[in-house]
């Protein structure tokens, strides 16, 4: 018995191995890794094993000023847990560039999260706190607006290794108004083409909330990892 334990351990080992390193669909984005079951390995013939029969189909989608995008749509009739894949490229054996997160929801519970709690609906303040500080963001009114641009050395800059996890930030709306009563100073102060930071006080009284994820996979941006 002591010989054939060394053999049998030699035999269940890589099984055991490739079940630990094997991607799961659970819902969560982890920073640098993956989109649930998708990694940067994956090719489009892998989708059709890694998610349930007719959730994956080829198709495009929009982008800035009706610029159209070849991509891979994943629960395309399900905003509340789509995904859009595009690719490095456009044989066989591209890999994903980017996903685009409950794509096509922009208010609403979105199924997915990232690794440590971050979802469609978490609020300026709470980013601070998972910061441990103030972060940058892009000013609202304009293309990329709302998006983080720096975490200025917070615990979220973890977010921006290996890949980038990109987050939009928007204002509740009322009727086409923010929903937080704001002056006409106020909202000047958190708009505009330039970085504001989320310590400025009407961004503070803002209190946007998380309305947008975008997974970069190493690559398609520059990293910072520390």
């Amino acid at each position: 018995m002591r010989r054939m334990r060394p053999v049998l351990l030699a035999f269940l080992c890589p099984a055991a191995l490739a079940a630990q390193t094997a991607p799961a669909q659970d819902w969560t984005i982890v920073a640098g890794l993956r989109v649930g079951p998708i990694a940067a390995t994956a090719v489009r013939a892998d989708l059709p094993r890694l998610f349930p029969t007719g959730a994956v189909e080829d198709d495009e989608i929009e982008l800035d000023e009706g610029m159209l995008q070849a991509a891979t749509l994943v629960y395309k009739n399900d905003p509340s847990q789509a995904l859009a894949i595009s690719w490095d490229g456009k044989g066989p054996q591209a890999h994903p560039r980017q996903i685009f997160i409950c794509h096509g929801l922009r208010r609403g519970a979105c199924r997915w999260q990232v690794a440590g709690g971050i979802r469609f609906g978490t609020t300026l303040a709470e980013l601070e706190s998972l910061n441990g500080g103030h972060f940058t963001l892009s000013g609202f009114g304009f293309n990329y607006g709302g998006n983080v641009t720096s975490w200025d050395g917070g615990k979220l800059a973890r977010l921006d290794c290996g890949g980038r996890v990109v987050l939009t930030l928007d204002g509740a709306r009322t009727g086409g108004r923010y929903s937080v009563p704001m002056t006409p100073e106020e909202v000047h102060a958190v708009r505009g083409d330039r970085p504001i930071s989320s310590s400025t006080p009407a961004m503070q009284k803002l209190n946007p909330r998380v309305v947008g994820i975008l997974f970069q996979f190493a690559g398609s941006e520059s990293t910072n990892c520390r």
